[in-house]
């Protein structure tokens, strides 16, 4: 008998605990096919890119004949000058379009916030060139920045009498050119955003504002920027990360010149892999890469931790 009693609540408990899975197994059913997805795109390649970092790799031999080689991939990047001014043009290239893309955005959700006739068709018109893929804006921005037949240079020469500019045939315009296509393509997204959260500030915080004699630059610094500090955060970690594997913009309309002044990571890392198969070399850069975007995300969120409420 004591027995018994002392197996009631195991046997109780077990069977809770399988009533409990059957109600959670429609849940996990549900997150399975992304699981799947986020395991077979994302988490495999990674662990494949480690692995491949650390050996000579060919690509025409079976994974089990590689070369270890253990840092040298690494050890090579240090001595890498076009490496170097890859990542240096990378940088350049995200800092200058950041700056261009998060004003240019907010700027542009704050005066679509307003009420004006029209202003559902002026968001769609905005919002429309982020679903353009890379080969189309390619296409759209060589009509504009072509030296010779492009409508920007049209317009300096033959109407204000002015020098054509090389605006993608230059080390001084080529990033600066570069930036503004890729601001022009992507602002949508975190235009999105900052207006969404823009609608998400309560008005009875502007009308008290409005009260107490504030003006319309001490209500956007004193109140809404402080309110939009988490979607800032968001905007600003997702913007680096697109911008840090920039490829597709200079590949398409540059090649990486004039000499190497737009080779970006990506393409010295496309280059070294699939032009030369130094397929571990180019894994190390990615690795590399990876490395530098999660260190300054986390030291991002680290900065702006207190200020806000996850």
């Amino acid at each position: 008998m004591a027995a018994t009693q002392a197996l009631a609540p195991s046997v109780t408990s077990r069977r809770s605990q399988r009533n409990r899975w059957k109600k959670q197994l429609p849940n996990y059913l549900f997150i399975l096919p992304h699981v799947l997805i986020f395991a077979v795109f994302l988490v495999w390649p990674i662990i494949s890119s480690l692995r491949i970092s650390l050996y000579d790799w060919k690509i025409m031999l079976p994974p089990d004949q590689q070369k270890f080689t253990g840092a040298a991939n690494f050890t090579a990047l240090i001595n890498d000058a076009v490496w170097w001014k890859a990542l240096e043009v990378t940088i350049r290239f995200t800092i200058i379009t950041m700056i261009l893309n998060i004003g240019f955005s907010l700027m542009v959700a704050v005066a679509l916030k307003q009420n004006f006739t029209g202003r559902d068709l002026f968001r769609t018109i905005f919002f429309a060139g982020s679903v353009l893929s890379v080969s189309a804006v390619a296409i759209i921005a060589a009509r504009v920045w072509d030296p010779q037949r492009g409508i920007l240079n049209y317009f300096l020469t033959d109407v204000f009498g002015l020098p054509r500019i090389q605006w993608l045939g230059t080390a001084q315009t080529v990033i600066p050119t570069l930036a503004i296509t890729t601001v022009w393509w992507t602002f949508g997204f975190p235009m999105l955003a900052f207006l969404t959260a823009l609608q998400n500030i309560p008005e009875p915080i502007y009308e008290a504002a409005k009260i107490d004699g504030a003006g319309q630059w001490q209500t956007f610094t004193r109140i809404t920027l402080p309110l939009l500090t988490p979607t800032m955060l968001f905007v600003v970690s997702t913007q680096f990360i697109a911008h840090m594997q920039m490829f597709g913009q200079a590949y398409t309309l540059t090649g990486g010149g004039p000499g190497n002044e737009s080779r970006t990571v990506w393409i010295y890392m496309f280059d070294t892999s699939w032009r030369f198969f130094r397929i571990g070399y180019g894994a190390a850069m990615a690795v590399v890469l990876a490395a530098i975007m999660i260190v300054v995300t986390r030291v991002w969120f680290a900065v702006f931790r207190n200020r806000f409420e996850y």
